[in-house]
């Protein structure tokens, strides 16, 4: 929420993780180089070079990087040159160009070393290098690092009619040591007072105001676009209607009102009528708003009909693509904070495309926990746009500080008391050189630096890594901690003698016992008639 342009790299980067390179572009254009600084215009131009190359444009995208690489002073860092380098063997492989994609990659400047030990304790860490991973850390507990916490709710507060073990009680101390509370959800159908009962009836202590639906952030942006009294058809709940009729709208039933909006929210009740007069006041020229595009809505039998999908129908009809509001848009970010007045917020969620996604798109820092939809393997294989800021188990990782993940020389990646994790040149993941092919239970820390190595990888790889299901537990839990599996006993000599000494034991044949195995009957007899010749010759 700086209002600088220092996060314009990061802006342009977020959209084109949400699929529109387009926009990331129009931010890029929009952003005028001289106030940024060199590092900051070189990030610009690597986002501008893979926006290009996103839109089937590598060779403008080719340009882009070449023209700073030409300009880019003799001084400057050899870390940023490389970066520009990278990129530009990216774009001519892109191109088919391989040959003079490996010219440069050869003459890249070397990764910079940092070899500087300052303090007696920092020996362990004299392999570290200066590579960084979007994964961070935190000095104190994240509760005394941000001062708010825009919480998600189904996954991260509660899950569906069942509270979630020490969510309520963490964001309580969070809040005692200094963390206001915002709850922000895509849920339109409820009004503020109706979330907040259902989070004071699992103790979360909530009062109205800290409460931010996707109808509320919808009719904000309508109120940003539309005259205020003006006639709105609305497609939804309760939630929607108080939303749009606190903004001053009128709410009318039939596009024969002459509406000069639709707006779509999630409706239990909506029905083929319904959506038809939603199509006949578009077709008329009215606006087309929807207050979120989630596809589906998690229930206890399934993934049902989210609002996205409604729309949809709409959207196929008048082929008009509708304005949104709700996560992952990066406004309900902003208005949340606004609630509470927040400066420096943290979002917290479980689900990567919406939660997370609309965090990164909004600058927003953002903790993953694992109590709802997305689990660890989900998050190992994360794409860029949807890679959280710090990794925790439960809400209990707001009143911890987070290890950083430290990057070795030798490609490996380490992160507060972890196994040493990295990706293989084929995508595997290893821990200590255990490669993770099955599914396995791994420690928190170890959780952190797989991440990082895996973003590394899928980064330059440009595809995700190979990686089971992994449960994740306590840097104090022995499960969590992966090891050589146990070597197959080897058969043991002595079993051949002891057969031997068995055999010694059988009876000798006789009348009762064949001296021949089954099927050699035959050739007894054929022993016995040729005696004769043996005697003869």
């Amino acid at each position: 929420m700086r209002g600088d342009s220092s996060l314009r790299a990061v802006e342009a980067d977020a959209e084109r993780g949400l699929g529109h390179p387009d926009k990331a572009v129009e931010i890029i254009d929009a952003t005028v180089p001289s106030a940024l600084d060199l590092a900051e215009q070189v990030e610009l131009v690597l986002v501008s070079s893979g926006a290009r190359a996103d839109l089937g444009q590598a060779e403008v995208g080719l340009v882009i990087v070449d023209d700073a690489l030409a300009v880019l002073p003799a001084e400057a860092d050899d870390e940023l040159r490389r970066r520009l380098m990278e990129v530009k063997a990216q774009r001519l492989l892109d191109l088919g160009r391989d040959n003079e994609a490996a010219e440069v990659i050869a003459s890249m400047p070397a990764e910079v070393e940092d070899t500087e030990i300052v303090d007696i304790a920092l020996y362990a860490d004299a392999d570290v290098d200066g590579k960084r991973s979007p994964l961070r850390g935190s000095g104190a507990a994240l509760a005394e690092e941000y001062d708010c916490a825009l919480l998600d709710l189904d996954g991260t507060a509660w899950s569906g009619d069942e509270t979630i073990e020490h969510a309520a009680t963490s964001v309580i101390e969070a809040r005692e040591a200094g963390m206001a509370s915002a709850f922000v959800t895509n849920n339109a159908m409820r009004t503020p007072q109706q979330v907040t009962d259902k989070l004071n009836s699992m103790d979360f202590q909530a009062t109205p105001d800290m409460v931010m639906t996707s109808a509320m952030d919808i009719a904000a942006i309508m109120a940003e676009e539309l005259e205020e009294g003006s006639k709105v058809f609305v497609i939804g709940g309760a939630g929607l209607r108080l939303a749009l009729e606190e903004r001053g709208f009128v709410l009318v039933d039939s596009a024969d009102e002459e509406p000069v909006a639709v707006v779509q929210g999630l409706d239990k009740k909506v029905d083929w009528a319904l959506l038809s007069e939603g199509a006949f006041a578009i077709e008329r020229g009215a606006s087309f708003y929807a207050s979120n595009l989630d596809a589906t809505l998690p229930i206890e039998r399934g993934q049902a009909l989210g609002n996205g999908s409604l729309v949809r129908a709409i959207q196929h009809a008048t082929r008009k693509r509708p304005i949104a509001g709700g996560k992952p848009e990066p406004g309900i970010y902003r208005r949340a904070g606004e609630l509470v007045g927040a400066q420096n917020p943290l979002a917290v969620g479980d689900r990567l495309e919406t939660d997370i996604m609309g965090a990164v798109a909004a600058g927003v820092p953002a903790l993953h926990v694992l109590t709802g939809v997305h689990q660890a393997r989900d998050v190992i294989r994360a794409p860029r746009g949807q890679r959280p800021t710090y990794l925790a188990i439960d809400m209990r990782g707001l009143l911890e500080a987070h290890p950083a993940p430290k990057h070795h020389r030798d490609g490996t990646w380490t992160c507060g008391v972890s196994q040493v994790a990295k990706a293989t040149r084929s995508g595997v993941l290893t821990l200590d050189d255990v490669e993770l092919t099955e599914p396995v239970t791994i420690s928190i820390d170890s959780y952190r630096a797989l991440a990082a190595a895996a973003w590394e990888y899928a980064d330059g790889a440009g595809t995700p890594v190979t990686c089971p299901d992994i449960t994740v537990v306590d840097n104090e839990d022995p499960a969590g901690l992966v090891s050589q599996p146990e070597p197959v006993a080897a058969a043991d000599e002595d079993n051949f003698y002891d057969v031997a000494a068995d055999a010694d034991k059988l009876p000798e044949p006789g009348a009762s016992t064949p001296a021949f195995l089954p099927g050699e009957e035959e050739l007894e007899e054929l022993l016995e008639r040729t005696a004769d010749l043996d005697e003869q010759a």
